[in-house]
């Protein structure tokens, strides 16, 4: 019987989770650990089972509560060791919401969060809740489009600063706010015509969002709704803005710092202390907040091994 089974989505779609999930199986087969693989998005459901079955450890990567819930009861009743990753801050649902991720968190053999003031809540339900890092570093960058970078590289003569931020499609939280908090940035830049933002908007849903809702979309803003490497997009930008409501542990803005790239970022949850923190950005003063995320980009960094803290998760569970 294999000792470990993943399950969860890797691109497409383009997304933090997914992007996770496909950056450990990649290091998981570097390493030459033992695991498995499921995408039940691309499995059929006999396929699913049948791996379910004939693996003891089981790490899953899916962010619905209630099916998180349902999952970790079947396990803890077939005697599997299950494993959850939690991308996001606890607390982000409403209350049935909320109560399925503690009662998860209960069933579960490891529950893993991505910030302390999750840790703490998890910790309630489960003694082996651990804090491990969703970030796991990839040097490859994939070019942008020929005609896309050139676009790009014209545009940024006409401005000051180019900020970039992203969006994986147009979701909302709890209480009924845009996650992503892309149209609070229109607003705000429209204020700053010496500014431009990019979002990346690989989905395409967010630009046919704001299109329909917008009253007027400014000159300095520009939509990148193609299937790109965010990656090059932070290269031509001289700061990132990551805007949301709620969040886990931000692949872009540790992307961001790997490429020396300054974070703007809202105070959401707990920031790495190199990130220039808001609390409004309707009322941001971008002029300062950059200059801050300037000098805060040079602190020094620190090593962090997110494969090497699951893979010893792992050997400890088997």
């Amino acid at each position: 019987m294999a000792k470990l089974l993943i399950i969860g989505q890797i691109p497409p779609p383009i997304g933090g989770v997914t992007e996770h999930v496909r950056r450990l199986m990649q290091n998981l087969r570097r390493t030459g650990f033992p695991s498995d693989f499921c995408d039940p998005g691309k499995a059929s459901l006999a396929s699913i089972l049948f791996k379910i079955a004939t693996h003891r450890t089981i790490h899953i990567h899916f962010s619905n509560p209630g099916t998180q819930a349902l999952f970790a009861a079947f396990c803890r009743l077939t005697f599997k060791k299950l494993i959850i990753t939690y991308h996001g801050r606890w607390g982000r649902y409403g209350a049935l919401g909320n109560w399925a991720v503690k009662l998860s968190a209960y069933l579960a053999h490891v529950p893993i969060v991505q910030e302390r003031a999750s840790l703490l809540q998890a910790l309630n339900c489960n003694a082996r809740a651990r804090q491990i890092s969703t970030y796991i570093p990839d040097a490859d960058i994939l070019p942008l489009p020929a005609r896309l970078q050139a676009a790009i590289a014209s545009r940024r003569n006409d401005y000051q600063a180019t900020f970039c931020t992203n969006a994986w499609n147009v979701t909302f939280d709890k209480n009924g706010q845009e996650t992503y908090g892309i149209s609070e940035m229109i607003a705000r830049f429209a204020d700053y015509p010496e500014y431009q933002l990019l979002v990346s908007d690989p989905s395409g849903n967010y630009r046919l969002y704001i299109e329909k809702h917008a009253w007027h979309i400014p000159n300095n803003l520009l939509f990148i709704s193609q299937l790109h490497d965010f990656k090059s997009i932070l290269l031509l930008s001289d700061a990132f803005i990551r805007n949301t409501t709620t969040d886990g542990g931000s692949l872009s803005i540790h992307e961001a710092r790997e490429l020396g790239i300054p974070v703007l970022a809202s105070a959401a949850v707990e920031r790495p202390p190199f990130c220039s923190v808001f609390q409004d950005f309707s009322k941001a003063d971008l002029k300062e907040k950059l200059e801050e995320a300037r000098r805060l980009i040079t602190l020094p960094g620190t090593t962090y091994d997110a494969v090497g803290e699951l893979i010893k998760l792992y050997q400890e569970i088997a």
